[in-house]
């Protein structure tokens, strides 16, 4: 195994990939120091398996991945890769064998994961360890010599020193099987300790399940009884179960009819009162249109009342002015007279007065006309006043009609107003109930959905969890008679197998001396030189061809094959001197001794096979098998046999399939065969067969018993589901039952209520239609009662203002009047009585006539007033008339909206009591409903409770119920006797307690289970024995393994010391026994011209070549493919230096050498030069020369260059 190739990428200083390949001879390794060429020395070490980072100069295994630098980061993994070419020679595992290369490579991940691969498989790091053990390779072999460790070799202990010469002797790989034999020991120790702790509970527990095995047989034979009991009381609550159903079915069906005849009487019903309340709602509407016109002959009413009164109290006004001015005219009247008089008296004193003064007439007359003018403007004022109040008269008519119709309105808007918001109410109430129904009905839908579909599910699932269980439990019982078979099967075979080896074991039926020598020969026959007897080594191929052998061979069966004469010879004196009877030993032939075979014609007629070719036994057996078969030829009968002996002249056994025998020396053997090693044959191909076959029945019986309690456990859980699903299922049905009910009363309530809507829908509706009209009549009233009134207002107000000019005017009068009454006084006074009593005529005259005029004026006063008083009597009469007219067709009218009104409230207390016998109807039927339905769930609930019964049998004790009732049903129920023995039994199954069922086969198991477990003690037992014999077989081995390579390689390292030292003299001695009961290995060196004395006080010169000489030794006697040297040659001075590089030389001829040196003239000799420098700080870079190519380019340089 020489390295090809070195693949080093994130190693320490090597960040980027390096690769050194490496070729036969020598390989250097030079650079200046730190630039990191023991880090190659590492690499090697380290992808060998190393796992000390002590060891590769780190504290921890992380430094060894690239730890950065100035310019680079770090890396995150660490990866060398070393590939090895395969010699014809070398010596390695199977699974390695054919390979021209290996390639072990080893991966670092910074987070401290870490991977081997050999030929870019994953593997173990012990595959790598073992695969260079016994080579001489490995992180602590000879084959590495890294810095320093020079010196170790000769300092260390000789304990220490002694590992070199094991592993040049190959003994690190007994080492290591001893110490994989010792842990095996180990865990054999621990599991036989185990084993003895499990059989010792065992026995414990069998003592136990002894007792439970008894307990569960009575507990059987009580439930049986049980059961037994069970069955006849489930069966006739069954039958009580159908009869109670039955009965309930005839009452659902008479039920069911009178359900159809209440629905049909509550739709009937139902129709009358919705055409009733139609019918009502169209008469409210019509009263409504009635009251408005009786409204409306109350308000015109009124309004003539009202008129009649303004008619009276100006009739009353108009009276009382035609009186006064009646009264002034009759006073005028009388004035007139008294004037009339007192003008005759004074014409007669005028006539006597004489001379009057100019300027009291001509004021006089000025007064006269003025007072004139007066009577002309009260006339006009007053005749406008009147106008006046005849105008206000008639806008006071008209404005109370006004406000009395909009008194009306007001009161039909108010009752109109109280009947819409009383209709509002109840329409929002009943949209909010319509809402909630809607939602309650939309909600109980969903939820008579949802239960359906849960309920379709639950029994869709019900279904196949039966099915499935029924499948289960027929797969259970298939699986459990085939558990039984095969149990009784096994425990057969093993049986038969047992008492077969046995019989093997014990050598039963050979001979008694036969029997004690190879009992007592035991397992360690064959190092006794033993190979055992004749039926033990030999096969017959073909189970037809078994007899025939077993006759050929007869009482040779039983001989006992040694290896030598001598050995034989041994065991009879062995049976001689301790009489254990006689026996038959066969010592191995050689070449020359085993007779040849003959080769029968197998074309005659009954000749079948060569017997020879037909038994098959171990290679180095075959000269015995020759010997004893090398003649025999297996025919078909005696026939056969007779024919073919008398036409060969070759002398050959002939055989029959039967048995009978025909030897070469004419004795023929027949019969049926007795005496020792018969069947031989036929118990060992039975010995085999049946542990195939127990192997097989084993696997098949733990495959079928894994999957009898996979489906028990199935089972239980199929059963479980199922009760819950039976539950669930029943719940539902009740729950469906019921949310039914709630979706039919809800959806006849929400039905109930839209047709109210409608209904309302409609008279809110007309309402809207008569508030409209009376909003639009009335918002006209309160325009003509605001132009009456500001009419009325402004005719008041020049009434009052004519009234007061009319007032004035008569102070005017008045004024004038005594104004002229002053002159003509003052006339009198300033004249004589003549003149006096002159311009008192003339006054009197000019009053006279101003009286006429106002009598004129107020006779047509008065027979304008008395027109007036005539036109409002007769209008006065007119009013009283219509009056009385529409006070009675107000009567009569309001009469009869009273008499509707009564009507419809009669008629409505009618369809409210047709409601109410409604309600009551349809609350019988919700009663009827409720029992049929709880007759429905109680129909429900007992076939529930009939299918719980049958389930409950079924689980109990799978059967089927409806099958069972026939045994039941002549018989009487169960007697209180009965019924007592029942509560016996149960009251005995309570008092045993826990019960296991599974005692009785667990004791069979256990007890099948404690025999293995004690012949597997036997075997643990046997095994320590055997690893202990293997363990000293070893240990003996490596002693003289490494005491023949310790004397070889001391006679090389003398040989080798004085070549190196140039004289002197040295060699190898043991020590005592170290603390591992092995010899350490001591160095005694005497250097030329020096006294003999012990390694320590050399220099470090002497003591680098010492180890040096050593190594060499070791490598001459047992090279390794390659050899590490790390600056090894350091300690050298020049002479030194040059032997050991003729050293190097000589030995690189059959091994790989990589030196790492800066040696000049150790980099002389290096075929290929590697350099190794640091151009950036902290990383090593690799520069590469193969020297002899390099040398034949110099070389050919040189000619061309002369």
């Amino acid at each position: 195994m020489r390295i090809k190739r070195l693949d080093i990428t994130g190693f320490k200083s090597f960040m980027e990939r390096s690769v050194f390949s490496f070729d036969e001879g020598v390989t250097g390794v030079v650079g200046p120091n730190g630039c990191g060429k023991s880090n190659v020395v590492d690499a090697i070490r380290w992808v060998m398996g190393e796992q000390s980072a002590k060891n590769l100069r780190g504290r921890g295994m992380e430094d060894v991945i690239f730890n950065g630098s100035e310019n680079k980061p770090p890396l995150s993994m660490a990866e060398v890769s070393l590939t090895f070419l395969v010699d014809d020679t070398d010596t390695l595992a199977p699974q390695y064998q054919g390979f021209s290369e290996i390639t072990v490579t080893r991966r670092l991940f910074r987070n401290g994961d870490s991977e081997y691969l050999i030929n870019k498989t994953l593997c173990r790091l012990l595959d790598i360890t073992e695969l260079f053990l016994g080579t001489g390779v490995g992180t602590k072999a000879y084959s590495i010599i890294e810095q320093g460790r020079v010196g170790l070799i000769v300092s260390s202990k000789p304990e220490d020193r002694r590992h070199l010469l094991e592993e040049a002797a190959g003994v690190t790989k007994y080492k290591a099987r001893r110490k994989a034999a010792e842990r095996k020991m180990e865990a054999t120790e621990a599991n036989l300790l185990r084993v003895n702790d499990i059989t010792g509970e065992l026995e414990k527990r069998l003592d136990t399940l002894s007792r439970q095995a008894k307990k569960a047989e009575k507990y059987r034979k009580l439930k049986a009884r049980m059961r037994e009991i069970d069955l006849h009381s489930t069966s006739h609550r069954s039958l009580e179960l159908m009869a109670e159903k039955r009965v309930l079915q005839s009452r659902l069906e008479n039920l069911g009819g009178e359900e159809r005849e209440g629905l049909d009487k509550v739709k009937e019903l139902e129709e009358v009162i919705t055409r009733r309340r139609a019918e009502l709602d169209a008469e409210g509407a019509a009263l409504q249109q009635y009251a408005g016109e009786v409204h409306a002959l109350e308000s015109a009413l009124q309004r003539e009342a009202q008129e009649l009164s303004y008619g009276r109290r100006d009739f009353e006004e108009t009276g009382t002015r035609v009186a006064s001015a009646q009264a002034e005219l009759d006073a005028l009247l009388a004035r007139q007279a008294e004037v009339v008089q007192t003008m005759t008296a004074r014409e007669a004193e005028l006539s006597g007065i004489a001379g009057s003064y100019k300027e009291d007439e001509v004021a006089m007359a000025v007064a006269l006309e003025e007072q004139r003018r007066v009577s002309v403007l009260q006339t006009e004022i007053s005749l406008r006043l009147e106008q006046e109040r005849a105008g206000l008269v008639a806008v006071a008519t008209r404005l109370a009609n006004h406000e009395s119709n909009l008194v009306n309105l007001a009161r039909q808007r108010t009752d109109l107003e109280a009947r819409r918001a009383k209709l509002g109410g109840e329409l929002e109430a009943l949209r909010v109930q319509e809402q909630e129904l809607d939602a309650v009905r939309t909600q109980a839908a969903k939820h008579v959905e949802d239960t359906r579909h849960l309920a379709s599910e639950l029994a869709e699932r019900r279904g196949q969890e039966e099915e499935a269980l029924t499948r289960t439990r027929e797969a259970f019982t298939e699986n459990e008679v085939q558990v039984i078979a095969l149990r009784e099967e096994l425990s057969d075979k093993r049986s038969r197998l047992s008492s077969l080896e046995d019989i093997q074991k014990n050598y039963d039926g050979f001979d008694r001396g036969v029997r004690a020598v190879m009992v007592r020969a035991a397992e360690a026959a064959r190092e006794q030189g033993i190979f055992g007897l004749v039926a033990d080594v030999l096969t017959v191929t073909n189970a037809r061809y078994e007899r025939a052998v077993e006759a050929a061979l007869g009482e040779r069966l039983q001989h006992v094959i040694v290896d030598s004469r001598e050995k034989g010879v041994e065991l009879v004196e062995y049976l001689k001197g301790h009489a254990e009877g006689r026996g038959t030993f066969l010592p191995v032939p050689s070449g020359e001794q085993a007779r040849g075979y003959v080769e029968p014609d197998l074309s005659r007629p009954g000749v079948l096979a060569h017997a020879l070719k037909e038994v098959s036994c171990e290679p180095a057996l075959e000269p015995v098998l020759k010997l004893l078969l090398g003649d025999v030829v297996i025919v078909q009968d005696l026939v056969a046999a007779r024919e073919y002996a008398e036409s060969t002249p070759v002398p050959v056994t002939l055989v029959t399939l039967d048995g009978e025998v025909f030897r070469a020396d004419g004795s023929i053997t027949g019969g049926e065969r007795e005496g020792a090693a018969v069947g031989a044959l036929q118990k060992k191909r039975e010995i085999a067969e049946l542990a195939a076959e127990v192997a097989r029945v084993e696997e098949r019986y733990n495959e079928i018993l894994t999957r009898h309690y996979t489906l028990q456990k199935q089972m239980g859980q199929a059963e479980a589901v199922l009760k819950g699903l039976g539950k669930e299922q029943h719940a539902e049905e009740v729950n469906l039952a019921s949310q039914e009910k709630d979706l039919h009363k809800a959806s006849e309530d929400l039905a109930r209520v839209r047709e109210r809507l409608r209904s309302l829908e409609g008279e809110e509706g007309q309402l809207a239609q008569s508030h409209t009209a009376l909003a639009n009549e009335e918002e006209s009233s309160r325009g003509e009662v605001a132009h009456g009134q500001a009419d009325r207002e402004a005719r008041e107000e020049r009434v009052r203002q004519y009234a007061g000019e009319l007032e004035g005017l008569r102070q005017r009068a008045d004024t004038a009047s005594s104004d002229l009454m002053g002159l003509r006084v003052k006339v009198a006074a300033g004249s004589e009585r003549g003149e006096s009593a002159r311009k008192e005529l003339e006054s009197l005259v000019a009053q006279r006539r101003d009286m006429e005029a106002r009598v004129s004026r107020l006779q047509a006063t008065v027979t304008e007033g008395r027109a007036k008083v005539e036109t409002l009597q007769g209008r006065l009469a007119e009013l009283e008339s219509t009056k009385e007219q529409r006070a009675e067709e107000h009567r009569v009218a309001a009469e009869a909206l009273e008499a509707r009104r009564t009507a419809h409230t009669t008629a409505t207390a009618e369809v409210r009591e047709q409601d109410t016998a409604f309600r009551e109807l349809r609350g019988r039927l919700d009663e009827l409903m409720q029992g049929l339905s709880q007759i429905t769930l109680r129909e429900k609930e007992i076939g529930l409770e009939l299918e719980h019964l049958a389930a409950g049998i079924r689980e109990r004790y799978q059967l089927e119920l409806s099958a069972e009732l026939h045994n039941y049903h002549l018989l009487a129920p169960l007697s209180p006797e009965v019924e007592s023995e029942l509560k016996d039994l149960r009251a005995q199954v309570e008092k045993m307690g826990e019960i296991n069922l599974t005692a009785i086969d667990e004791h069979a198991e256990l007890s099948k289970r404690f025999e293995f477990l004690s012949a597997q003690r036997q075997d643990l037992q046997a095994s320590i024995s055997q690893l202990k014999e293997a363990i000293v077989r070893i240990d003996a081995t490596s002693r003289e393994r490494f005491k023949q390579t310790f004397d070889v390689v001391n006679d090389k390292f003398q040989a080798i010391f004085p070549r190196l030292f140039g004289g002197g003299r040295a060699s190898l001695i043991l020590t005592q026994e170290g603390p591992n009961g092995e010899p350490g290995v001591e160095i005694v060196a005497q250097p030329p011209g020096k006294k003999l004395q012990s390694v320590n006080l050399l220099s470090g010169g002497e003591k680098a070549l010492t180890a040096v000489a050593l190594i060499f030794g070791i490598f001459l006697i047992k090279p390794t493919p390659f050899c590490l040297l790390d600056e090894v040659d350091a300690p050298l001075d020049e002479g030194n230096v040059g032997r050991y590089n003729d050293m190097v030389k000589e030995m690189s001829r059959q091994s790989q050498f990589i030196l790492i040196t800066h040696n000049k003239r150790t980099m002389e000799i290096a075929d290929t030069l590697y350099g190794v420098t640091m151009e950036e700080p902290g990383i090593s870079k690799l520069v590469s020369v193969k020297m002899r190519e390099a040398s034949a380019h110099n070389d050919d340089k040189v000619p061309a260059a002369s």
